[in-house]
């Protein structure tokens, strides 16, 4: 997640070069065509690009509606995690007062969200932004690995590199821990260390995990709607590629004030078109919260922070540090 304060202007060329590039020729070859080739024709009137460009104003802003609600849905699973996380902590050291037991079952929860965020991360081809600048951005953090290494380095940070081999092969490893969970609550009401209604109360917690996992992985599995997500592209090429033959017809009105005036097509096409573009960009970067990217959930940042309040209240020092933004992005 991006928490700069402003958008550098090297940041903003990596976004914006390929557009602006793309319209400073096509406007420049229209231009050259028009004024000094004196092909008069291809000059559009304004009128019908205007009425093109409102109805794909509201249809971008259709999509970035849709791909917003995802982002902010996102955001609030995770924070259902975390309130789950605190709460299953409190009520498990509550009711349970071996501290190996305490310290066992609650390491193997953080071993648990960890998880759901590695996998969470992994690269789904059709989920993926077809432009990948924002991916690039963070790729050379130390948080964004690949999916087996990451893993295996997660196994070692809790002392459990045996069940790496085990687990690895698994399809969703998340699941099978949280089982064990379930399995751990059972035989401690079995050995009479919790009565019927506590046994409830926790699994109700991990219950609650469950759906809040479920949540995520709905978000991960299922793209924003094609026929939102394509055409809202399509429409923004179209417009662009039509938007300086548009302006040629604008500029040739103020030729009155200089010849030179005809010219000002380059600009103008590169700023509207770059606008536009940007619309476009921010919706599909924001519509896969989970996508390795500039605009995702910090899911790194917040479980590093459970991972310090449950370590915090089993007295365990010292405490991990904090993930720092890496280039002001939170990841």
């Amino acid at each position: 997640m991006f928490i700069g304060n402003k958008m550098k202007i090297p940041l903003l060329w990596v976004f914006a070069k390929q557009n602006l590039i793309r319209t400073f020729i096509l406007s420049t070859i229209a231009v050259a065509l028009y004024q000094v080739a004196c092909f008069k024709f291809i000059a559009i009137p304004f009128l019908p690009i205007a009425s093109i460009g409102t109805a794909v104003a509201f249809y971008v802003g259709f999509k970035n509606n849709q791909a917003y609600d995802r982002l902010w849905e996102a955001r609030r699973l995770w924070g259902g995690i975390t309130n789950t996380s605190r709460t299953l902590a409190a009520s498990f050291m509550s009711l349970i007062d071996d501290k190996e037991i305490q310290s066992a079952f609650l390491k193997r929860h953080l071993a648990y969200i960890n998880i759901v965020r590695l996998q969470l991360r992994k690269t789904i081809p059709w989920a993926s932004s077809k432009g990948d600048y924002h991916q690039r951005t963070v790729a050379a953090s130390e948080e964004i690995n690949e999916f087996q290494t990451a893993l295996k380095d997660l196994y070692a940070r809790f002392d459990k590199s045996e069940f790496y081999d085990k687990m690895k092969d698994q399809n969703n490893q998340a699941n099978h821990v949280l089982k064990y969970q379930f399995a751990e609550l059972t035989r401690l009401k079995r050995e009479k260390k919790l009565d019927e209604y506590e046994h409830s109360d926790l699994t109700k917690l991990l219950a609650e995990l469950y759906n809040l996992q479920g949540g995520c992985e709905r978000i991960k599995t299922t793209p924003l709607f094609r026929q939102y997500s394509v055409f809202s592209r399509i429409f923004v090429i179209l417009f662009n590629a039509l938007l300086p033959f548009g302006m040629l017809s604008v500029m040739d009105d103020l030729q009155s004030a200089g010849e030179w005036t005809i010219w000002l097509t380059v600009p103008f096409s590169m700023l509207v078109s770059w606008v536009f573009y940007t619309m476009e960009q921010i919706g599909e970067y924001s519509e896969n919260p989970f996508d390795n990217g500039i605009n995702d959930i910090p899911i790194s940042s917040i479980c590093r922070n459970i991972e310090i309040d449950i370590l915090e209240m089993l007295g365990e020092y010292p405490l991990p540090e904090k993930i720092q933004p890496f280039k002001e992005i939170l990841l």
